[in-house]
């Protein structure tokens, strides 16, 4: 995975955000267990406290492993070639719009963002303006064309 500083921060902030689930989750577990009049196999709140509890300890295992192979870019300085933070005219099948190429984990696409783990940011990261990338994603064929980007 390619991120720049920022998005490797975020990836600590969506951890604590986990933990912070997970410490709800055991704390939900012992008070259902606690309270619960039943044997706890018919308990449905501790049921439910402990498929909470495994959905986080996933997802924090899953958050820890994209940070350990994370790849994190400078800025490579190439003024001709697409960089991380350039605003990015493309052209695909006569849909012209502009994006926002991010180092972060996950993108604003509200902003226009998109990230450099994302099928486009992958294939426009690096190239020049009038180049043409060709990708597959979910089985369709994408041709964009680079109209013109511009540094922030």
């Amino acid at each position: 995975m390619l991120l720049d500083q920022y998005g490797y921060e975020q990836l600590d902030e969506l951890i604590k955000k986990e933990t912070v689930r997970l410490k709800r989750a055991v704390s939900q577990k012992a008070h259902a267990y606690q309270n619960d009049t039943n044997t706890w196999h018919d308990n449905s709140e501790f049921d439910n406290a402990v498929e909470k509890e495994d959905a986080a300890i996933n997802e924090i295992n899953k958050l820890i492993e994209i940070k350990a192979d994370a790849d994190i870019l400078e800025k490579h300085m190439q003024t001709d070639k697409i960089d991380v933070g350039d605003i990015v005219t493309v052209d695909i099948e006569d849909d012209v719009f502009n994006v926002i190429l991010t180092g972060k984990y996950i993108a604003d696409a509200g902003k226009g963002e998109i990230t450099l783990n994302s099928p486009l940011g992958k294939n426009i990261y690096k190239k020049c303006k009038g180049d043409i990338v060709k990708y597959k994603h979910l089985g369709n064929l994408f041709v964009v064309k680079i109209i013109d980007f511009k540094r922030i």
